[in-house]
């Protein structure tokens, strides 16, 4: 009787272990399981949220006569922070731990990230957003430039064309802006380059923690 309640129990073990087991690979299936284009749906997904974010800080800043934009810049990064941390916690998505060498490595980045906002905050207060969208081209050629001389990365005639037009477009639509205002320009001239240093230094610091 010992005997065959002992086996009973060793096979009720294995079978939980099996069915533990299966738990565990099924899991590990479904989490290295990829989506379907993900790369097209991770582009869609940033031009929605990106078109979104400047649409409605434009309405809040310019139709209700917002004066507190760092205000909204602040709230919009706590609230990206809680949506992070929350995915983070259900293991939607995964995140580095929080280092002092990670926290020396991005503090550069975030700084730069910040005025980016800031900047973006300040010029769409007095230009439209079509022109933003215009003079942001601008970001492309100044981040060209700045992987040229930093990172030795060279890009072919059909690049410098594209980047060439994208200049052609800024100017042109620069000069025929009839709502033109030096102080919005001003800002947005100080985003893109802000915006170029962030995306260049993102790459540097990417190149360090790996």
């Amino acid at each position: 009787m010992g005997l065959s309640a002992a086996h009973a129990e060793k096979d009720v073990d294995v079978e939980n272990g099996d069915l533990e087991g299966e738990k565990e690979r099924v899991l590990r299936s479904v989490k290295s399981a990829k989506i379907p284009n993900q790369a097209l749906l991770s582009g869609l997904a940033y031009c929605v949220s990106s078109c979104s974010m400047i649409l409605i800080n434009k309405c809040v800043l310019s139709s209700y006569d917002f004066n507190a934009g760092i205000s909204l810049m602040l709230y919009q990064n706590f609230v990206s922070v809680i949506i992070v941390s929350g995915l983070s916690a259900w293991g939607v998505i995964s995140t580095e731990p929080l280092t002092f060498r990670l926290m020396k490595v991005w503090f550069p980045v975030n700084v730069l990230f910040v005025g980016m906002l800031i900047t973006s905050m300040f010029s769409l207060k007095y230009i439209n957003v079509a022109m933003v969208t215009v003079l942001k081209n601008v970001t492309n050629v100044i981040t060209a430039v700045g992987e040229m001389y930093l990172f030795q990365k060279h890009h072919d005639n059909r690049v410098w064309a594209a980047l060439f037009l994208m200049i052609i477009s800024a100017i042109s639509g620069g000069i025929t802006d009839l709502s033109f205002h030096a102080i919005g320009y001003t800002w947005q001239v100080i985003n893109c380059f802000l915006t170029a240093s962030y995306s260049v230094s993102f790459q540097f610091s990417c190149v360090v923690v790996i």
